[in-house]
């Protein structure tokens, strides 16, 4: 009886374990698939391409109730209110603050990914991230270079975190040649330097990902 009652024990505590596990790795699914359209928000809505814009929004609009449900409650408040002005600006045909929102809910879904459960560093995420940043921020008609310098300090700090996992020499000298590049940028004010960098940026960020991507 006593083995009886310490195999169930054990089965309980297989299955408990393994539910704990299957959650993140559920929310992260969900966080990382809903991440597209809002990158396409952000490179329609700089390119003022109505269409295109209307399409990403129908898209997040189709995941937005399962992104809600994934992320912490405070989280799906500041998410909510993001969707609203994404809708509001999208009625008065405002395509630089919806790219603006869209920025801002990636690095909301971004933050909120669970890193024990990713295959990638989370700090993957947030470079992509600083790239679509930076292309907001630099496209304003008066770009605030404090928040410029932020975003590239933030950057180069996730660089940082990943820097030493990168296998490929090459790979690791150009993203850190292109973060120097963009530490420059951000203190000379100099804007097609940062616009070109933060476009580098997220080319290298897809090399980036095959790199770190664990092999079979």
């Amino acid at each position: 009886m006593m083995q009886l009652k310490f195999l169930a024990l054990s089965v309980l505590l297989v299955v408990a374990t393994s539910a704990l596990h299957s959650q993140p790795n559920k929310e992260n699914g969900v966080l990382l698939s809903a991440m597209s359209p809002f990158e396409d928000m952000i490179e329609y809505g700089l390119a003022g391409n109505a269409a295109e814009v209307s399409k990403a929004l129908a898209a997040a609009e189709q995941d937005a109730a399962k992104i809600a449900k994934a992320l912490p409650v405070p989280a799906a408040k500041t998410f909510g209110y993001l969707m609203n002005n994404l809708r509001d600006t999208s009625t008065v045909k405002n395509y630089l603050e919806m790219a603006r929102n869209a920025t801002a809910i990636f690095r909301l879904l971004s933050d909120n990914l669970q890193s024990e459960a990713l295959d990638l560093p989370k700090e993957v995420s947030l470079l992509d991230y600083a790239g679509f940043n930076l292309r907001v921020l630099a496209a304003s008609p008066k770009p605030d270079w404090r928040d410029i310098r932020k975003t590239v300090d933030e950057a180069a700090g996730w660089w940082n975190a990943v820097n030493s996992k990168v296998s490929q020499n090459g790979l690791r000298n150009a993203f850190g040649t292109l973060i120097r590049g963009l530490v420059d940028a951000a203190k000379s004010h100099n804007l097609p330097m940062l616009l070109l960098a933060a476009q580098m940026e997220l080319d290298l960020v897809d090399l980036l990902e095959g790199d770190l991507k664990p092999k079979p």
